[in-house]
């Protein structure tokens, strides 16, 4: 190891938590590398411009709250971020009511969940509780939707902590005007020239300790320390990420995490046929329980023609075509609006869908701790003799895993310890 290296570090990845690590480290002097599979930067946040220019997310789409390093960011670039309607619809004859006894009945339940000593998966406590079957139903689909989990693997004590760090203000939800992308694309240019290289898959990493040769599909690379922060679900697929010598402890820590499974799909209608036949003009979620896409919202203004359709869990994963998903969300949309596919097929003018789930560089929607999970997050996030750190969603121990602010904590922290590793 004691040929030149290509940079003092190396980062492999350039999703929210590489690029805010590399603008950190870069501030601080130090020079860093990033190595990016893909074709574009972003990772799991994919921003699109509709014709009009109003942004389409592919990826992550919400900011969960107030985080402070995410408003901080917006703040630096001076970007706009407005809230998100948080009135949740449901079918009322031919039209709309709001509904709130719904998710109050679900904060409910929800709030019954206590950590415990040995820990559980939510099924089993749900089992073991004492509210309605219809209660018991709705903290499933929320828990399988929300958190894109299996609800068989999911933990409770997990949950419980996150509920408790989230708190209400966790549930608010806000959307960047220019759409998440432009946050990272500011980033990006804010880093020194040539910092990022695209269509480097890194298959394998060779460290001591005394620095590491980074190996992608066509170069190698050399540097004193190297910040991973591929997903979770990249990590976990035999094959696709190798180190040598292996890092058993990280092998341990990531059987305890879980990578959640998730399809969303955005429609663009040639007007917000929703806003329009004495229907309220609802503008929000939509509940379409029953339906193949059981939750729709609205899109960044109140006029903006476009509707999400989301569903999460094991069973999305199955939903790798097109066509078909397509065909589910307006099946979905006819049912709930009581219009005729085939006019809500002549009002549709564009569709958008990215297979997360099989993305070679992602493998899955965010992550989730398995039963006995919670200690894995800090074991997964420890740097590994001086030479390689680890940072994304699934790193971060602060209440924010899942999110975009969790990757963006996960970089800062592990810029830090890369700094103080050199001390």
């Amino acid at each position: 190891m004691a040929a030149k290296k290509d940079s003092e570090i190396i980062i492999i990845g350039a999703g929210a938590a590489g690029l805010l690590a590399a603008d950190a480290l870069s501030r601080a002097g130090k020079k860093c590398l990033i190595l990016e599979a893909n074709n574009r930067i972003g990772g799991r946040i994919f921003t699109v411009l509709e014709k009009n220019h109003f942004p389409v997310e592919l990826g992550a789409e919400f900011i969960h709250g107030r985080p402070r390093v995410t408003w901080d960011l917006l703040k630096r670039f001076r970007m706009k971020a407005v809230p998100v309607s948080n009135v949740r619809w449901r079918q009322n004859g031919d039209g709309f009511r709001q509904d709130s006894s719904s998710w109050e009945r679900l904060s409910q339940t929800l709030s019954q969940l206590k950590s415990a000593k040995k820990d559980r998966s939510l099924a089993s406590a749900l089992s073991k509780m004492k509210v309605s079957p219809l209660a018991k139903e709705m903290a499933e689909r929320f828990v399988r939707s929300y958190h894109a989990s299996d609800i068989r693997k999911i933990s409770v004590n997990d949950l419980v902590f996150q509920q408790k760090t989230s708190g209400d203000e966790g549930m608010r939800g806000y959307r960047i005007v220019e759409g998440y992308g432009a946050l990272l694309g500011n980033l990006a240019a804010a880093l020194p020239s040539r910092s990022i290289r695209l269509n480097q898959t890194v298959q394998e990493i060779r460290w001591s300790r005394d620095g590491a040769e980074i190996l992608t599909q066509k170069s190698r690379f050399k540097a004193a320390r190297v910040l991973v922060t591929v997903p979770l679900g990249v990590l976990k697929y035999p094959g696709a990420l190798v180190f040598r010598p292996a890092l058993r402890a990280k092998e341990a820590a990531l059987k305890k995490l879980e990578m959640g499974f998730a399809a969303r799909l955005s429609l663009i209608f040639s007007e917000p046929f929703w806003q329009n036949g004495g229907r309220g003009n609802p503008y929000g979620f939509f509940q379409a329980e029953g339906a193949a896409i059981p939750i729709w919202w609205t899109g960044l203004f109140k006029d903006s023609p476009v509707l999400t359709g989301w569903m999460g869990g094991p069973e999305t994963q199955e939903l790798n075509d097109f066509n078909l998903f397509i065909r589910h969300g307006l099946e979905s949309l006819s049912g709930l609006f009581g219009l005729d596919q085939k006019l809500l097929k002549l009002k549709l003018r564009r569709a958008y869908f990215h297979d997360w789930n099989s993305d070679p560089f992602s493998r899955g929607a965010y992550t989730y701790c398995g039963v006995g999970g919670m200690p894995a997050r800090e074991e997964f996030a420890r740097p590994v003799e001086r030479t390689i750190f680890f940072a994304g969603e699934a790193t971060d121990n602060s209440g924010e895993a899942s999110t975009v602010a969790g990757a963006f904590l996960s970089g800062l922290r592990a810029a830090k310890e890369i700094i103080a590793s050199a001390i």
